[in-house]
Formats: C-alpha cells, structure tokens, sequence
C-alpha cells in the first residue's frame, strides 16, 4: 500500500469514526433526556473507546503526510504534519481529489461533532443548575417563619423558580 493510498484509507476511516462519534452523541443526549444513567454511562464509555481510536488514526495520518511530503521531494512543516498544506502542494491527480474530498467531509463531520459536543454540554450544565437549584431550596432552611406565634401554619413557602416555570 503506498502512502498515499493509505492516506485515503485513514481519512475515510476518520470520517467513519466522526459519523459514529455523532451518533454517540446523539445517544447520549437521548440517555440524559430519559434519565437512563446506565445508558449514559454505557456511551460515555464507547466514546472514549472512539476517541483513543481516532487518536491512534491521527498517528496514522501524520506518519503517512510525512512519507507523501519526503517521496514527493515536498517541504514539511515544524511539528504534526497538516494535511491542507500536502493539497497544496501536490499536483492535481484523482488521489488528490479523492483527499480534497474527504478533507472537506472530515471538516463538516468534525464541525458538527464541535458542535454537537457544546450543545450536549449546555444541556448537561442547565440541567444540573436546575437539579441544584430544585435540590438547594429542599435542604436550606427558608427565611419566612413556617409558624405563628399560636402554632399555626403562618405563611405557606414560596414555590422554587423551577416549579414556576423560570427554566
């Protein structure tokens, strides 16, 4: 296999990797909104086996631009090797835009898994706001006195904000 050819078989297997990473994402956003924690747990756990995965793809990648960049007689970069400056400067050929095609899909998967991973942890901080928010008025004593002077209830409690709808 020549470097190149497996440079395209780690850029399809990232974009892969990415549609799977978003479906996880999804799933997890399902688990917290059923509050199904062993659910939650179960995908947190196959993201993280995803992430070490892609990690190792990302060694991959690297490795193969560097061979590309020292058999095309091309200059490399200081540091990880970058796939945009590789397009640049190879000649235009079907490989090359079979790599610009899949540079551009890996772009918008992992844009939208950016995303997707803000937007799930937005929802995971709103609802642990509304969680200590429900749970801090049960435990901390309330300012208005619950009795008269006679034993009687004097004043009901106010309702927290979260059962006033101010969510």
């Amino acid at each position: 296999m020549t470097a190149l050819t497996e440079l395209i078989a780690v850029l399809e297997n990232e974009v892969r990797l990415g549609e799977r990473l978003l479906q996880n994402l999804a799933a997890q956003k399902d688990a917290i909104l059923a509050w199904d924690s062993s659910a939650l747990l179960e995908h947190v756990e196959e993201k993280e086996h995803l992430v070490r995965k892609l990690a190792e793809m990302e060694g991959q990648r690297q490795e193969a631009i560097r061979r590309l960049l020292t058999a095309h007689g091309l200059p490399g970069e200081d540091g990880a090797p970058a796939l945009k400056s590789l397009l640049a400067q190879l000649p235009p050929t079907p490989y090359k835009a079979m790599l610009d095609l899949l540079q551009q899909r890996s772009w918008r998967i992992y844009s939208r898994l950016r995303a997707a991973e803000r937007q799930l942890s937005g929802l995971m901080g709103a609802l642990l706001n509304h969680i200590g928010e429900a749970l801090g008025l049960l435990t901390t004593p309330s300012q208005i006195p619950l009795y008269a002077g006679n034993g009687a209830l004097a004043a009901s409690r106010p309702d927290p904000g979260f059962v006033q709808e101010k969510v």
